[in-house]
């Protein structure tokens, strides 16, 4: 649920920004009155409409106890053909961190593992969206820690501890990237 949060948030900012760059915008809240002769991408906005939905989908059927149906939902939506644009790469990235946090819930390990994976193709470099999957990657780590102390496997559970913790310091580091290139840049970027 947390990372919908982060998703809204970037579904957002996209649909201002390419309502923004409407062809004679005039936006109130745009950069600029002049019009930017870019069309509004129907593509792109189809898609970030599609991924809403099956978010808000994806919610009711979590918040009704039906896991598998939450995942069928956003397994939709990974998919669904995607626009070649830094947004959709975001709300794709966001939603394998959500398909992987439900996997990991339920157990699956291995699942939720190749669902950060593919989340990591989609986002290069420091990004909120690659700092966040590098978190759930080393909660999978640390709950792969916990399956080998319970089948008495101490020293793959030592390792996986380890695992844990570098991830999380990783995701941390580029969390921090993240915020000083924005505090750099005076919020700009």
């Amino acid at each position: 649920m947390k990372t919908w949060l982060g998703l809204l948030l970037v579904l957002s900012l996209a649909f201002g920004d390419i309502a923004c760059r409407n062809e004679g915008a005039t936006t109130a809240g745009c950069p600029s009155s002049e019009p930017s002769g870019t069309p509004v991408d129907t593509t792109i906005m189809a898609f970030l409409s599609a991924a809403r939905a099956l978010h808000h989908e994806a919610d009711l059927r979590e918040k009704s106890g039906d896991p598998a149906g939450a995942i069928a939902a956003l397994e939709r939506l990974v998919a669904m053909p995607a626009p070649a644009v830094a947004e959709v790469d975001e709300v794709l990235a966001d939603t394998h961190a959500r398909l992987a946090e439900l996997r990991l819930a339920r157990g699956d390990l291995d699942g939720a593992d190749r669902e950060v994976q593919g989340g990591l193709q989609r986002v290069a470099g420091p990004t909120y969206f690659r700092g966040h999957l590098l978190e759930v990657q080393g909660l999978i780590e640390e709950a792969r820690a916990t399956a080998y102390v319970d089948a008495g496997k101490r020293e793959e559970a030592t390792a996986a501890k380890a695992r844990a913790i570098s991830l999380l310091e990783e995701a941390v580091r580029v969390q921090e990237q993240v915020i000083d290139r924005a505090l750099a840049d005076g919020g700009r970027e």
